[in-house]
C-alpha cells in the first residue's frame, strides 16, 4: 500500500502540533493555578474556618453573636476583618493581607487569621 500522507500533510501536522504545544505552555504561564493560599481563622487557638483565597472569590464569615463579634471578609485573594465591636478597632485597621505568613490578630476576642500556603515564602524563619 502506498503512503497516504504527502509532505504537505506532514508539515501541516507538525505545525498544528507546535501551535497546540505553544498554546498549552502559554496557558500555564499566563494563567497560573490559584487557590493555593488559604486563610485559617482561629478562635482561642481552635481552627473554626478555612477560607480559600483566589481571584473572583468573595466570602464573609461572622464570628460571635450580637455583641463581641468579628466579620471576616475574603475578596480577590486577600482577607481582612471588615467589622468588629472591639473598643480600639486595631484588627479592622490592619486592613487587607494577601501574602503568607501575614496575620491579623484581634486580642479582645482571641481571633487570629493566618495566611498559609504550600509554596515557599521569602521569609527564612519566624521566631515565636
Amino acid at each position: 500500500m502506498k503512503n497516504v500522507l504527502t509532505i504537505a500533510d506532514k508539515c501541516l501536522i507538525a505545525i498544528l502540533l507546535v501551535l497546540s504545544g505553544t498554546g498549552i505552555i502559554l496557558s500555564f504561564v499566563m494563567f497560573p493555578a490559584y487557590g493555593d493560599t488559604k486563610a485559617e481563622v482561629r478562635v482561642n487557638g481552635t481552627l473554626i474556618k478555612v477560607m480559600a483565597l483566589r481571584p473572583g472569590y468573595h466570602e464573609e464569615y461572622r464570628i460571635g453573636g450580637l455583641t463581641e463579634y468579628n466579620i471576616v471578609e475574603a475578596l480577590d485573594g486577600k482577607v481582612r476583618i471588615r467589622q468588629d465591636d472591639s473598643p480600639r478597632q486595631i484588627a479592622v485597621q490592619t486592613g487587607w493581607i494577601s501574602k503568607p505568613p501575614q496575620q491579623i490578630v484581634c486580642v479582645p476576642y482571641r481571633v487570629v487569621i493566618t495566611l498559609v500556603s504550600s509554596k515557599p515564602s521569602d521569609i527564612d524563619d519566624i521566631v515565636r
